[in-house]
């Protein structure tokens, strides 16, 4: 492939969906692109707004949050996985608004007790396990109050 061409293809990698440095290196290698050009197409990208790592991190939280309810601490861990600086992960985690984080839990809530029946002390390990896969820490899941259609359930622990 030419320069032009990686670099078209590229520009319509990074347009389709906000794209991490880490996501575009790892195209670049599966090209066989040398590292010299990849850092040079990097460059290009960032300059012309392709590329944003920053804004990549702000879409990465807003769609996990609103779409996928995950808590922060699994966002965290798939931001670092992508090669995401701590720094810039922690400036926007602080955004996340707290009562959308909240009712999230709760909508995670609501979703499990549909399909595994009322909140009992036999299953209240299962749910513990499931908020805490999606990323939820033991202290947010205390906080909330579990409610099913029936009745009201309080952690107390």
């Amino acid at each position: 492939m030419t320069s032009t061409e990686i670099l078209t293809k590229i520009e319509r990698y990074c347009a389709y969906q906000d794209r991490c440095s880490q996501e575009v290196v790892t195209k670049l290698r599966s090209w066989q692109i040398e590292e010299q050009e990849q850092r040079q197409v990097l460059q290009i990208l960032k300059n012309d707004g392709f590329l944003d790592d920053e804004r990549y991190v702000q879409s990465f939280i807003r769609g996990k949050i609103n779409t996928k309810q995950w808590g922060v601490q699994k966002i965290r861990l798939g931001l670092l996985q992508k090669g995401i600086s701590k720094d810039l992960i922690d400036k926007y985690i602080e955004d996340i608004n707290p009562q959308q984080y909240t009712d999230n839990i709760q909508t995670v809530l609501r979703k499990w007790t549909q399909s595994h029946g009322p909140i009992t002390q036999e299953n209240i390990t299962k749910l513990y396990r499931h908020l805490m896969a999606k990323g939820y820490t033991y202290e947010e899941i205390k906080r909330v109050e579990l409610r099913t259609e029936n009745s009201k359930f309080k952690i107390q622990n």
